[in-house]
């Protein structure tokens, strides 16, 4: 019933045995004969640990018998049974961990858990169940996007298989497909939480997580480069004097892209799930909750304040449905009655729409650019910073939680900014 595993874990000896060094007690004083608990016995670097199991005490004969294999009783059958099922399960934990640590050993050997739901692919995929389970479909889908492209350079993917020459393998092979840093970085972020929770389970020992400093031997994820997407001056006033073709898809995407720009960069999850009683036409004020930070600061939600400009008005007047409730959408890009996921596929619908009709608005007005849904909310901070708004108002008016959060939306300072600045030296 012994076993010696190979490779990095070569030494490890795994197998149950009777511990006679300690007399089971109750099952002794019940029978008058002598019993001993039947305990997991691992050695491995000349130290050797016993756990218990879920075995009774057995006498010395009973356990003659059962390591023979011969002329049992049907009890002695099942433990013979029980002790392999044992050794087994004792032998894939061990098989995972490199190098072996008796501490996470113990900590998967009583976790109870299946070995299955214990594997990185295992845990990976059950992480993206719960996030659709919580209706979070959009993390859950770059979860398994980052999930696809792993398997695709590695098609099985183990614990043993995390250290930094893998991580380097999978970033070169990326950057030959044409991927950027940002979409490496976001897919190895993604693989990092499921470490994490290998970590936190005892999977993972702290002296194997691969993660940190190069120069501490481990590997660190590419920083996302901030790539440039704010406009100009010129090119937002050019946009606001657009007349594209009306019903067009050039016009309904300027329209949103300037509503967007207006209310402090919202972007479109927060126009689709806009209601009526977040719109003060009183006050002409916009406050609504951000649905990207919605659940992690359920505690403490705080709401965006916007002022509500005669543009912005105007996207209202020309897109909204009227409604007898302040609870509807202002809207008509995603229903009440919409299960969740149907109200992800509408997100994703209309926003690949409105960026196909930015594309072509750039083409009509000749701004060379990529403008996108996303491109308003970093010019709408640019704007603020070149017109001296500080960094603290921009902070505020974006509710990050972080200045640095903060300076990733800020583009470079025009030069006419600069000029101002220079003047006052």
């Amino acid at each position: 019933m012994s076993h010696f595993l190979s490779n990095e874990n070569m030494g490890l000896h795994i197998r149950v045995v009777l511990d006679t060094r300690k007399i089971a007690k109750k099952a002794t004083e019940e029978t008058g004969i002598e019993h001993f608990p039947v305990r997991l016995r691992v050695t491995y670097d000349r130290k050797r640990r016993y756990f218990k199991t879920d075995l009774p005490p057995l006498s010395t004969k009973d356990w003659e018998k059962i390591e023979k294999g011969v002329r049992m009783s049907t009890l002695q059958r099942e433990l013979f049974h029980g002790i392999r099922d044992i050794e087994a399960r004792a032998h894939s934990i061990a098989e995972d961990l490199h190098p072996f640590s008796f501490p996470v050993f113990k900590t998967r050997f009583f976790s109870g858990a299946n070995i299955t739901s214990n594997t990185l692919l295992g845990m990976f995929n059950a992480h993206i169940d719960r996030l659709e389970k919580e209706e979070r479909l959009s993390t859950a889908s770059s979860y398994h996007y980052a999930l696809q492209s792993l398997l695709k350079y590695r098609k099985t993917l183990n614990w043993n298989d995390l250290h930094p020459e893998f991580f380097e393998g999978y970033e070169s092979y990326m950057r030959k497909r044409g991927k950027s840093q940002n979409t490496i970085g976001m897919y190895l972020r993604s693989l990092r939480t499921i470490v994490n929770q290998g970590r936190a389970q005892g999977i993972i020992d702290q002296s194997t997580y691969p993660f940190g400093k190069t120069s501490q031997g481990k590997y660190q994820i590419p920083s996302s480069v901030n790539t440039k997407r704010a406009l100009s001056s010129d090119e937002i006033q050019k946009i606001k004097d657009a007349t594209p073709a009306v019903g067009s898809r050039a016009e309904r995407a300027r329209d949103f892209w300037l509503f967007s720009y207006y209310i402090n960069g919202c972007n479109i999850k927060d126009i689709a799930y806009l209601t009526w009683s977040e719109i003060d036409f009183e006050e002409n004020m916009v406050r609504f909750v951000r649905k990207k930070t919605q659940r992690a600061n359920k505690g403490r939600l705080v709401k965006v304040s916007a002022v509500l400009s005669p543009i912005a008005k105007e996207v209202i007047e020309k897109y909204s449905k009227p409604s007898n409730s302040s609870n509807d959408f202002v809207f008509s890009i995603i229903s009440k009655s919409d299960t969740a996921k149907q109200k992800h596929n509408k997100l994703q619908d209309f926003t690949k729409h409105i960026n196909i009709g930015l594309k072509q608005l750039a083409e009509l007005l000749g701004i060379e650019k990529n403008i996108t849904t996303y491109t308003a909310r970093h010019s709408h901070a640019t704007a603020l910073i070149n017109s001296g708004a500080s960094l603290e108002f921009i902070m505020d008016q974006f509710k990050h939680a972080s200045m640095q959060t903060t300076m990733n939306y800020v583009d470079s300072i025009d030069d006419s900014k600069r000029k101002d600045m220079a003047k006052l030296l």
